[in-house]
């Protein structure tokens, strides 16, 4: 018997090779050389470049919505004549045809009431409320939540106390850090016509106002929280919201300002929000303004709700905890029953709720 013996192949080691010769797609050209470091920058500011050409729309209104100062003008100083040449040239074609192929709209016609430039006139007044339906298990009253992240807990809350009603079925939409003072960041004129569009609620509770702590700006004029002109720019914006939701065939709104706050200025703003959302309110017919802002009671970190102490704001000292909700939830409840003749049979507080500044000596540890 004959054996062949195969010798094995032949390992060549690759030669080694030192860390300035490895080589990256990125840092070469096509004939293997380097890309120096300078030219890799400038590849980077180009296709910056055309992203912002190509979405020059969205940059301005991303630089409009900015809080005032140095940087805003820098960036709405860049932003503008970047966006008119690409309107006249088309440049913008492509990404609104984007858009529209994904079903988002860029015409920002909805929420024209709520721009700082040039505002559309406000909606038309209805001059009436209109007529209400009567509750029933068959058909149950439609409530959406709306708002900002202040909304959440008591949309949640509403739900909650109104979960062995036959006759009402509550829904939430809520929009963390928005506001009326920044549009261009969300438009709640846009917002609100769209959910309520899309929901087909019968009232609406709209809660909003913990961000308002910003300068606006109206026809390029600056306007300073704090003075006159901010809060009749902050009622007629809260007016146009509240039309446009009329508008779309809501037979009531219940609109609430932010609670009382623990830091003195942001406390200041909130007590102008509400003045103003009051006004507002009694403007348009249907609309209730439901207080949640009380300046005679003393804020609080803790609150006895039900017999039960528990932690009723979170740390921030602004959003209240989904316990510290429930006061706020039934204030909301209260003025829908007032409207719709008290048929909605909520769950019944045991006892009336109190503030505490401070814990007392050797209480039990308290409900987050």
């Amino acid at each position: 018997m004959t054996h062949t013996v195969h010798e094995p192949p032949e390992v060549k080691t690759p030669p080694k090779r030192n860390r300035a010769d490895s080589y990256h797609p990125a840092m070469h050209g096509f004939e293997g050389k380097r890309m120096p470091a300078g030219h890799i920058w400038l590849v980077v500011v180009i296709a910056l470049l055309i992203a912002v050409v190509f979405n020059s729309g969205g940059f301005l209104r991303d630089a409009n919505g900015m809080r005032p100062g140095v940087l805003k003008t820098v960036m709405v100083s860049i932003a503008t004549p970047i966006d008119t040449v690409a309107g006249r040239i088309g440049l913008d074609r492509p990404q609104q045809a984007l858009a529209s192929a994904l079903g988002q709209s860029t015409d920002d016609s909805d929420g024209a009431g709520l721009v700082s430039d040039s505002p559309a006139p406000e909606p038309a007044p209805v001059a009436t409320a209109p007529a209400i339906s009567t509750p029933t298990a068959a058909d149950p009253l439609k409530i959406l939540v709306l708002g900002d992240s202040l909304s959440t807990f008591v949309g949640q809350q509403m739900a909650a106390q109104l979960a062995e009603s036959k006759v009402a079925d509550v829904k939430s939409v809520w929009r963390n850090g928005t506001g009326l003072t920044n549009p261009a960041f969300y438009n709640w004129e846009a917002g609100a016509r769209a959910a309520v569009r899309d929901e087909q609620p019968d009232a609406v509770v709209m809660l909003v106002g913990g961000n308002e702590r910003n300068q606006m700006t109206l026809r390029g004029k600056t306007l300073l929280p704090g003075t006159a002109a901010w809060e009749a720019e902050y009622e007629r914006r809260a007016r146009v919201v509240m039309r446009a939701m009329m508008q779309e065939g809501v037979q009531r709104v219940f609109w609430s300002g932010p609670p009382t706050a623990r830091d003195p200025e942001w406390n200041a703003v909130y007590g102008d929000v509400n003045s103003a959302l009051s006004r507002a309110a009694a403007a348009v017919p249907g609309v209730t303004y439901v207080d949640l802002y009380d300046e005679a009671v003393p804020f609080a970190m803790e609150a006895t709700i039900d017999g039960e102490r528990v932690v009723a704001r979170q740390r921030d000292g602004i959003h209240w905890t989904y316990p510290g909700s429930l006061p706020a939830a039934r204030a909301e409840i209260a003025a829908i029953e007032s409207v719709y003749g008290g048929l909605l049979k909520p769950r019944q507080a045991s006892t009336e709720v109190t503030s505490d500044t401070q814990s007392a000596p050797g209480a039990e540890p308290l409900r987050p």
